[in-house]
C-alpha cells in the first residue's frame, strides 16, 4: 500500500493515522513544481542558466539523489532577503520528505511515482458516474453508488452479492 501526497506535512499526518504501514511517496510532479519554482527563486525570470540548473537538479531529482539536490540549493545565492526566506522553505520541503523522494528505488520497486493514475482513476470511478449534467447527490446517496461502482469497476460486483444473500 502507497499513500501519495504533495508533501504536505498534514497529508503525512493523514496518512499515518488511516495507513501506518503505507509507504509514502511524494508525487513527483509536484516535487518538479518546487524545483521549477526554486529555479526561478535563485535565477529569475527564464535564462539559459536557469534551464541547465534546473534540469540538472531534475535529473538528480529523478533518479532519487534528494542529497544532491539538497546540496545545490544550500549551495544557491538568491538575490534578496524574501527569496532567500523562500528558498529555505524548499530546502525544508526537500529535506522533510527525502525518504519519500527515492524515486528510482520506488520505480525498481513497481509503485507509481506520480499521482496521475489516482486522479484518472477517481475520474473514471466517481467523476463519469456523479458529475453528470443535472445530477444533484446527497452524501449518503453518492457514497452507495461509489460504492457500487467501485465493485464494478474492480469486478467484484458478483462475489459481493453472493457473500450477500449466503449470509
Amino acid at each position: 500500500m502507497i499513500a501519495l501526497g504533495d508533501g504536505a506535512p498534514w497529508v503525512w499526518n493523514v496518512a499515518d493515522g488511516h495507513f501506518p504501514t503505507a509507504i509514502q511517496i511524494v508525487d513527483l510532479y509536484h516535487a518538479r513544481q518546487h524545483l521549477a519554482q526554486t529555479a526561478k527563486l535563485i535565477f529569475g525570470s527564464d535564462s539559459d542558466p536557469q534551464s541547465q540548473w534546473l534540469r540538472a537538479r531534475t535529473e538528480e531529482l529523478d533518479a532519487g539523489r534528494v542529497e544532491a539536490v539538497i546540496g545545490a540549493l544550500g549551495r544557491s545565492k538568491p538575490k534578496d532577503s524574501a527569496s532567500q526566506a523562500a528558498l529555505e522553505r524548499e530546502v525544508n520541503y526537500f529535506r522533510n520528505n527525502a525518504e519519500r523522494m527515492r524515486y528510482d528505488d520506488f520505480r525498481k520497486r513497481g509503485l507509481f511515482v506520480g499521482s496521475g493514475v489516482v486522479e484518472a482513476g477517481c475520474k473514471t470511478v466517481v467523476g463519469q458516474r456523479l458529475k453528470r449534467s443535472g445530477m444533484h447527490w446527497t452524501v449518503r446517496g453518492a457514497n452507495a453508488i461509489i460504492a457500487l461502482r467501485c465493485l464494478i469497476l474492480s469486478g467484484r460486483w458478483e462475489s459481493f452479492w453472493e457473500s450477500r444473500s449466503a449470509a
